[in-house]
């Protein structure tokens, strides 16, 4: 009897993953018509409204979020519920991919593989409602807006989204990885995010007469190069830590001294004491710098925009050895990145797993990172999308 059961399952694994294979032109349909449409945090309503459409075509009762996004159960009604998560915003770029199914909203494209995620779990949800029946778990699915921002796992969490749910499991495209390569790990895999906001208050006034002003612009350019050191000579170097500076903006014309400056950036890290102390070291950067110029300072320091993401040990465990089995393939090793991903909300309350899944054809010489505006994944990859939400059910089924 139990070798029998053992190739029951067997064959009942191998016959979803034929079908995930068929239906690959199905999943790159779905991706394609998304990315033409991408939107950003909070404003996802046509992604928002195409996504209920395609839920309600196979069966499934959508619930919308609010201001976007959608949540939708498949399986029983009762008993232990698995979240299955895919951001759906877009990013404020202009797409240079001259692809045919390019955005058609100008300053606004998919340039980090959220179409994708929407598409793996639409296409997992397909075989989940032929399979419903036989689902021992409840299935929640999570369409979540405003990933970006680092404000929509928070304000879902707010409106009761996973209050039914006992785990959840996520992944991201990566297009620095190769296609098949994957990677669900215990621990830490992505950074704490915190975002910072300084205003350099001086007195404007003539170029030709620098001795009568305060030159923001000069406060700003010193605390930027200043701010680098605190990783270099702050931070033990085998604790990993980022300092990055992503947009300066001072002054008005090119015989003015800039009364104000605004410069704004993030601390990625792993670790509180190092997260703390990064934070201390940026607001007293500052404030000395202003001091020595004559200035004033306005800080604003957003400390854990999110927090790290953290893959439970036992869940990660379970979900790669039923992706290694579905896939027919072992997973890989990567590294933890100082990317942010605000999941990591959803694990300060439940259990959960987050995965990081290769996206780039090895074939292609050309290889575009995520939030370039010729960022593009190889559509093989969304297969490897759909098996890995597939996995996380089994696996809660095996529990």
């Amino acid at each position: 009897m139990i070798s029998e059961k053992k190739e029951e399952t067997m064959l009942q694994k191998e016959m979803i993953s034929c079908k995930v294979e068929k239906n690959i032109e199905e999943y790159i349909r779905i991706r394609r018509l998304f990315h033409e449409i991408p939107e950003l945090g909070f404003e996802e309503k046509e992604t928002t409204d195409t996504i209920c459409q395609i839920l309600r075509d196979i069966g499934v009762t959508p619930m919308r979020l609010e201001p976007t996004g959608v949540v939708a159960y498949i399986g029983p009604k009762n008993g232990y519920t698995l979240g299955l998560r895919a951001d759906i915003d877009g990013l404020p770029i202009m797409e240079e991919t001259g692809l045919s199914y390019q955005s058609r909203h100008p300053g606004k494209m998919h340039a980090c593989g959220h179409d994708g995620h929407i598409a793996g779990l639409l296409g997992a949800a397909f075989l989940l409602k032929e399979m419903e029946r036989e689902l021992s778990v409840r299935v929640k699915l999570i369409f979540q807006p405003s990933e970006e921002n680092t404000k929509g796992a928070a304000h879902i969490i707010s409106q009761g989204a996973v209050e039914d749910v006992d785990a959840i499991f996520g992944l991201h495209l990566f297009s620095d990885l190769p296609t098949g390569m994957i990677s669900i790990e215990a621990g830490p895999r992505m950074a704490q995010t915190d975002r910072f906001s300084i205003r350099f208050l001086g007195n404007g006034g003539h170029a030709g007469k620098p001795h009568q002003c305060v030159d923001a612009t000069v406060m700003a350019a010193d605390f930027v190069i200043s701010a680098q050191t605190i990783i270099s000579r702050e931070i033990d170097p085998l604790q990993g830590a980022v300092i990055t500076i992503g947009s300066l903006h001072s002054g008005s014309q090119y015989n003015i001294i800039s009364g104000e400056a605004l410069v704004e950036g993030t601390c990625r890290s792993f670790d509180e004491n190092v997260a703390r102390h990064l934070k201390a070291a940026i607001e007293s950067r500052a404030k000395h710098i202003a001091g020595c110029y004559g200035g004033k300072v306005e800080l604003d320091y957003d400390y854990g925009a999110h927090p790290p993401v953290q893959n439970d040990a036992a869940m990660a465990g379970n979900v790669a050895r039923m992706a290694e089995e579905l896939l027919g393939r072992r997973l890989s090793h990567v590294p933890p990145l100082m990317l942010g991903e605000d999941f990591s909300w959803y694990q300060q309350k439940i259990p959960g797993v987050f995965a990081f899944v290769g996206c780039h054809d090895p074939k292609d010489k050309e290889c575009f990172p995520n939030h370039h505006p010729r960022f593009s994944i190889d559509e093989n990859a969304l297969s490897d999308a759909v098996l890995l939400h597939l996995a996380a059910v089994m696996a809660a089924e095996r529990k």
